[in-house]
């Protein structure tokens, strides 16, 4: 078991999907999705965000995963965290024991046309922004316990069997 596992990766790349199945196969563990930080935000449209709102979000964030973690809570699940914020959350909430999933894909027509043509419970549409941050995820040195998994072929039962044979 993991205190936290983190799901990483673009707008598209399938971090939802592998989320969910990777909850119900836990028996329900915590899962927060970044998307969602607009629920802690004073303007859940985002139209008048600040550093000092957004400040104030990551730190609801931390003390949300804390207490969690007080209250013996294991797999943590938490999905869609930048890399300066997994640093950032795992320096406040001092853990060690923790895995990164980051999901890429390996065709940009490919990530173009899930970002474009599936429902996306964020509202995220931006194709090239997607793109060039799945090129950067791609391509970047691993983090510490960091595993990057081709979610191109979109074999989401196959890529939650992968993921749980690492967090046992």
């Amino acid at each position: 078991m993991k205190t936290i596992i983190f799901i990483n990766g673009s707008p598209g790349s399938g971090k939802t999907t592998i989320g969910k199945l990777l909850k119900e196969k836990l028996n329900y563990p915590p899962y927060l999705e970044l998307d969602w930080i607009r629920e802690y935000h004073l303007d859940p449209t985002w139209k008048k965000k600040n550093k000092k709102e957004e400040k104030m979000s990551f730190e609801n964030l931390c003390f949300t995963v804390k207490n969690y973690i007080r209250n013996s809570y294991k797999n943590i699940i938490l999905i869609g965290l930048t890399d300066k914020k997994i640093k950032g959350l795992l320096k406040n909430v001092k853990t060690k024991n923790y895995l990164i999933i980051t999901l890429f894909i390996d065709n940009d027509k490919e990530l173009k046309r899930r970002v474009i043509t599936e429902s996306r419970d964020s509202g995220y549409t931006n194709f090239n922004k997607a793109i060039k941050l799945n090129m950067k995820l791609k391509h970047r040195k691993l983090l510490k316990n960091e595993i990057k998994i081709n979610n191109t072929y979109n074999k989401p039962k196959k890529i939650l069997q992968e993921i749980v044979k690492l967090i046992k």
